[in-house]
Parts: C-alpha cells; sequence; structure tokens
C-alpha cells in the first residue's frame, strides 16, 4: 500500500484540526483501508471552552460521518481529562458512556463523538488511526489470527480479544497499552487495526506500513493456496442482461414488501468468480468480516441455489421467491432467537430482506434506499469477498458466532449511524422514466420528480441534449439521480431498449412520464401524408410504445405505479390549422383513458394533463411559431403574449406549472386518482373538461 503523505499538503493545515482532517481524508481515500462510513481518527490538542478557559481536548471523527469527504465540523471536540476519568471505572453500560460522553462535549450542537472515543482516549498518543483494512481482517478472521499477527508484526503490536466496541474495548486497550507502551498499535479481533503515534505522520505511516506487510504475508499464503475451484460459469453477456430483465423485477417485488428498494447489479471478475465458486455457498453463510460491514450488508447474503446443470439459465420465479421468502422468514428466527439479549428486549426488527444476493453465473445483485446505498452495500461486499478469499488462503474463514453477530446487528448505538441520514423525500426509492426530457416540460418535469427523490431517466431522441440536461439536474441536486437514454419513440426497438436500460440499471420502474411531442401547422386540405403520419406515430403511437413498456415492467413488479400523458389543450378545444396534432392528441388521451380502466386492479394509475403552449425552452415554438400567429391572426412577436391574455388568469403558463402538476399525479398526493384529465392553461373556458 503506497504512503500518499505530502509535506507540502500538510503544511497547508493551519491547525491540528486540518492536519486531522487531511490525514483522514488520506485514509479515507483508500478504498483498502476503510469503507463507507467506517473508521475513526483522532487528534489531542488543547482549545478554549466556553469559559474562556484552555482545556485538553481529544478531536475525533463524529459518528455518521465519512472519512473520505469529511470536514472540520465533523470533528467534535471532547473534554479530554473528563474523558480519562472514566477509566478509574470496573465498567459502564452504552447509555451511561453515551450519557457522559456528551456531557464532555465543548460544543454541544457538535456531532456524537465516535463509539470508540473512549479508546481512543486512554491511549496517550496524540495521533490515533483506527482503519478496517481488508488485508488486516483477512488475518484476524482466521481461526490462528493471533499467531499469525504475532509472525507478521512481533512485539509491535498488541493482540486485543473481540469484544463489541464501547467501554470495554476501550478499556482493555487502555490497559494492554499502559503495559506495553512501546507498541506501535493493536490489532482487535474481527475488528481491525489501530496505530498512534506522537504526530499525524507517524500515526498515518504506521497504518500503511502495518497494512503492507499483512499485504504481503498474505501474497505469500495465496501462491501456496489458491481459491476455491469454480462451480459454475458464467453466462454469456447477452444471457446474463436477459435474466437480469427477466428477474430483476421480481427481484424489487419480493425485497419491496415492507418498502421500495433499488437494485444494483455487479458482475466483475472477483464478483463472477466468487458468486461461482464451489467453496462460496459455506463461505458467504459464516457472517461478516467486521460489524462495520454488517452495518450495511446484513449479517449473511442469500445465496440463491441454482440447478447442477443449466445453473442459473434454469432457475424459476417461482423459486427465486421461495428463496428469498425464505430468508426473511430465517432473518426473523434470527431475531426471535436472540432478541432477549437487548436492553428490554423491546428492539424493533430491521427489513428481514436480504440486502446483498450472490447468484452464481449472474454475479451480485444489491439493495439500497437509493442507487447511491445500492453501490455502497455492492463496495462493502466486495471488500467481504476479498477478505474471505484472502482468510481462505492464509488458512480458513471465521467470522463472529450468530450471537455475538446479533448483538452488532441490532447495536442501538450502531443503529444510530444510519438515523444520521436526512429524512428520505417524497419520491426516494422510485424508479421512473421521462420521454422528450432534452428540453422543455420534460427537462423540467424530470428536474422537479429528481428534486422530490426520484432517479429519473431522461429519454429523448436528442441523446446529446439529454446528456446535458441530466447533468445539470444532477448538480441541481447534489447527487445521481438524473439518466441520459437515447430514444426514438417511434420505433418499438428503441422504446424498449430504453426501458431494458432502466430495468437492468436500477431494478424496475415506477412511473413513465410520456411527454415527447411534434408538431405541424397546416390546414387539412394542405396537410401532407407524411406530416400527418409523423404526428401519429410521435403524439398518439409514440405514447402507446412508451406506455406498453411500462406497463410490462409494473405488472411484474406487482409494485403499481404511475403514468402521465402530457396531452395538450387542443384536445378539448382543437384550434385551427393544428388538425394532425390535435387529432393525435385526442387519440393519445383516449389511450390513457383505456390504459386506466384496463390497468387500475393492479394499483397503476393513469392520467393526463393539458397544458396551453409552453413556450419556455421549447424548440416547437421556434419552428412552428410564425404559422401559430399567423393561424390566429397575429403579429408573430405578439404570441406569447396572445397566449397569456386569452385565459382567465391573464399568466403565462410555463414549464414549471406542468411539472408541477407532474409530480402531484406521480406522488402518493393523488393515489386514489386515475382517468384523471388535469388542464394547466391558466384558466381557457372552451377548454374546460366536461
Amino acid at each position: 500500500m503506497k504512503n500518499l503523505w505530502s509535506e507540502r499538503e500538510a503544511a497547508k493545515a493551519k491547525d491540528k484540526l486540518d492536519l486531522l482532517v487531511y490525514r483522514s481524508r488520506l485514509i479515507g481515500s483508500e478504498p483498502e483501508l476503510c469503507v463507507w462510513g467506517g473508521g475513526n481518527t483522532s487528534t489531542k490538542t488543547s482549545q478554549l471552552d466556553h469559559l474562556g478557559r484552555m482545556r485538553r481536548v481529544l478531536l475525533i471523527k463524529g459518528s455518521g460521518s465519512d472519512l473520505k469527504s469529511s470536514v472540520r465540523r465533523d470533528y467534535p471536540p471532547v473534554a479530554l481529562d473528563d474523558l480519562l476519568e472514566t477509566f478509574k471505572r470496573e465498567r459502564m453500560s452504552d447509555d451511561e458512556m453515551v450519557d457522559f460522553v456528551s456531557r464532555c462535549l465543548l460544543d454541544p450542537k457538535a456531532p456524537r463523538p465516535s463509539i470508540e472515543v473512549l479508546l481512543h482516549a486512554f491511549v496517550d498518543y496524540p495521533d490515533i488511526d483506527h482503519t478496517h483494512a481488508d488485508a488486516i481482517l483477512s488475518i484476524t478472521n482466521t481461526p490462528n489470527g493471533r499467531r499469525h499477527a504475532r509472525e507478521i508484526y512481533g512485539e509491535e503490536l498488541l493482540w486485543v480479544p473481540y469484544v463489541k466496541p464501547g467501554f470495554t474495548l476501550a478499556k482493555w486497550v487502555g490497559e494492554a497499552y499502559r503495559k506495553n507502551p512501546h507498541v506501535k498499535g493493536v490489532i482487535l479481533e474481527k475488528h481491525g487495526l489501530i496505530t498512534w503515534g506522537p504526530d499525524a505522520r507517524t500515526s498515518y505511516s504506521r497504518t500503511i506500513e502495518m497494512v503492507t506487510r499483512a499485504e504481503r504475508h498474505l501474497a505469500r499464503a495465496r501462491k501456496r493456496k489458491h481459491w476455491s475451484a469454480p462451480l459454475y460459469k458464467a453466462l454469456p453477456a447477452a444471457e446474463r442482461r436477459a435474466w437480469l430483465l427477466r428477474f430483476l423485477p421480481v427481484v424489487r417485488r419480493e425485497v419491496s414488501a415492507n418498502q421500495k428498494v433499488v437494485l444494483h447489479h455487479e458482475s466483475g471478475s472477483e464478483v463472477m468468480d466468487f458468486a461461482g465458486a464451489k467453496d462460496t455457498v459455506r463461505i458467504s453463510q459464516k457472517g461478516p468480516a467486521t460489524p462495520d460491514h454488517m452495518l450495511r450488508t446484513r449479517r449473511v447474503p442469500l445465496y440463491v441455489k441454482v440447478a447442477a446443470r443449466g445453473g442459473a439459465g434454469q432457475l424459476t420465479e417461482a423459486s427465486f421467491s421461495r428463496q428469498i421468502a425464505a430468508y426473511a422468514e430465517a432473518h426473523k428466527r434470527y431475531f426471535l432467537k436472540y432478541r432477549h439479549l437487548l436492553p428490554g428486549g423491546t428492539a424493533q426488527m430491521l427489513d428481514p430482506f436480504p440486502k446483498v444476493i450472490l447468484v452464481p453465473g449472474v454475479g451480485m445483485i444489491t439493495t439500497g434506499s437509493d442507487l447511491k446505498n445500492a453501490r455502497i452495500v455492492a463496495e462493502i461486499y466486495e471488500h467481504s469477498i476479498a477478505i474471505m478469499k484472502n482468510a481462505s488462503a492464509l488458512e480458513r474463514y471465521e467470522s463472529l458466532s450468530e450471537k455475538l453477530a446479533f448483538e452488532m446487528d441490532y447495536w442501538p448505538l450502531e443503529l444510530y449511524k444510519l438515523s444520521l441520514a436526512p429524512p428520505e423525500a417524497e419520491l426516494s426509492r422510485r424508479i421512473g422514466l421521462v420521454t422528450g426530457a432534452a428540453r422543455g416540460i420534460g427537462k423540467a418535469s424530470a428536474l422537479c420528480l429528481a428534486k422530490a427523490g426520484a432517479h429519473v431517466f431522461l429519454a429523448d431522441i436528442h441523446f446529446k441534449g439529454a446528456c446535458e440536461a441530466a447533468c445539470e439536474i444532477n448538480e441541481v441536486v447534489k447527487a445521481k439521480r438524473a439518466f441520459a437514454l437515447e430514444m426514438d419513440v417511434t420505433r418499438p426497438a428503441s422504446v424498449a431498449g430504453a426501458f431494458e436500460e432502466v430495468v437492468t440499471a436500477l431494478g424496475g420502474l415506477d412511473f413513465l412520464v410520456s411527454n415527447a411531442g411534434w408538431a405541424h401547422v397546416s390546414s387539412i386540405e394542405n396537410l401532407k401524408d407524411e406530416d400527418w403520419e409523423r404526428s401519429m406515430a410521435v403524439n398518439a403511437r409514440g405514447h402507446f410504445l412508451a406506455a406498453r413498456e411500462a406497463v410490462r415492467i409494473m405488472k411484474r413488479q406487482k409494485l403499481g405505479g404511475a403514468i402521465v400523458f402530457i396531452a395538450s389543450k387542443n384536445v378539448p378545444a382543437p384550434g385551427r390549422d393544428f388538425g394532425a396534432y390535435s387529432a393525435a392528441k385526442a387519440a393519445q388521451t383516449q389511450l390513457a383513458r383505456i390504459l386506466a380502466i384496463e390497468n387500475g386492479e393492479a394499483g397503476i394509475r393513469v392520467n393526463v394533463i393539458n397544458p396551453d403552449g409552453v413556450f419556455e425552452d421549447s424548440g416547437l415554438w421556434e419552428t412552428i411559431g410564425p404559422e401559430r400567429a399567423k393561424s390566429h391572426g397575429i403579429d408573430p412577436a405578439k404570441l406569447k403574449d396572445y397566449y397569456k391574455d386569452r385565459n382567465l388568469m391573464k399568466t403565462p403558463v410555463r414549464a414549471w406549472d406542468v411539472a408541477e402538476a407532474v409530480l402531484f399525479l406521480i406522488s402518493g398526493r393523488s393515489a386514489k386518482t386515475t382517468g384523471c384529465i388535469l388542464p394547466v392553461d391558466g384558466g381557457l373556458r372552451e377548454a374546460f373538461p366536461r
């Protein structure tokens, strides 16, 4: 492992807190040192309290923050001398510890300090780093980990047997350090590595050094012993894609019984090798590499059993559903078996469905509240895979007992980290597609839905525009929630391919905003055949093709759904020289009504929005504006005012006005509404729905 310390960068630090942030980010940027949200770092310094007294303080990472992206405010100042008073105690409950530490904060508004704050306090070194490095965990998760550690480090590191983080672990480490003040750190059984030093650079460098030595030891072991033989071959890429299209909606349906989830699929070589190996069915069920992994991945993954011949290609939907249900039932039994170990036995059972699903020949499917969290789960389990394989090369992989794992799985202080996540947005966990999304109403709708927490695919025939719009939306919402797709709504293969991309990317579909449109100005007598056909292809057939694909996916999921058609004021109140457009939009509206009738029992709602002319960010009016002005007998320069002044409210209709209506009809606010036509036109008497 490379030492990334830069004296030039370190010299930019204004104080010890800046240096702590720099060091923490170095550690957090190395995936094999710690996973998302894991690990903690600290430094000891002096600081003025609220009375102006100079106090010795411990600055330590706050619970729930991530080392890689940490900032100064993520390191609460804790009164060090007060913390040291607890070393005199023989025992201290978790609640007592949390309450005591909260009273030691110099800033009552600061985040809660790491669970291991006392451990950092009890070691009398200025700088301390705690990591869950893959190489270290590969050693600690073997039957003879202590012997291996002694072989690698001699007397430089102490071995501390496993105990749940908290006061007892802190006391054990503090006592071991006092008896051996010359050591450079400790190895925590099934937990990780702690190093310390007289300054930030020394502590960090010792972490890198100790992990590197472990890596070299494991490399020698891998030369002597190879990983398990393959049992199942990887499905060819085309077959794997077909498998995902068939089964991901089924998975999403089954694991969303309590609340919807987003899926992520991984098929890298290491994942495929592990999923198809002979020993995986056994080793994957032994438990987590460290309690910190379990917070995100559950104690064990679901390993999908497939036929010896044919593998995943012969798996049936019924069998897959039964295996997911059996996993959930096993978690319920696990919870009831050990529930008495928790304070008062009153804990609520966590979502019992798997976070990680291993499918031989297909790879790994992970679940999360959004794509980011599903990817975090995948990233963490990939580290677990590396640890299991390394430990097997060294000796054999061994994890916590089921009982000890439960204590961590349901430990309130660990679950507290998850409670620090911001409240979920209105449309979080939802996946949808918007057609004609490169600009205008489609783009505004996609932005509105993404702001509400949805994952939105922006489909458009102009792929570059869709990409630019998706990037803009992601910048606004500060998250990866918008994705670009190339789609021609007039071509069945293009439409089907776009929806396939949605399913393979996130697992399913919850809504469709069918918006793509095209307009041409001409009287009926002068209308060309090709213009009539194009209007029907885009404004009627295109909505049919998109809705058909959406309904098929939604029915496979059995999670309901919502479809919104963007029609037009011209449906109830057509205008002259707009026959092709008005007729096609009327067909689209009638299609929506039939869809509502046919799919209500499946919980799929279908509604229509009738906007009047939206000029904002629209390519439509650049093309037809002069001709529409001619049809109305007005100066083209006055066209916008004409549309504004003809409605009862004397107001322009903007793309965002339509987007807000889209949000209403997609969201739970309209949960009992289907077959509805909602005007967004400022009030046009002739267009009132009848």
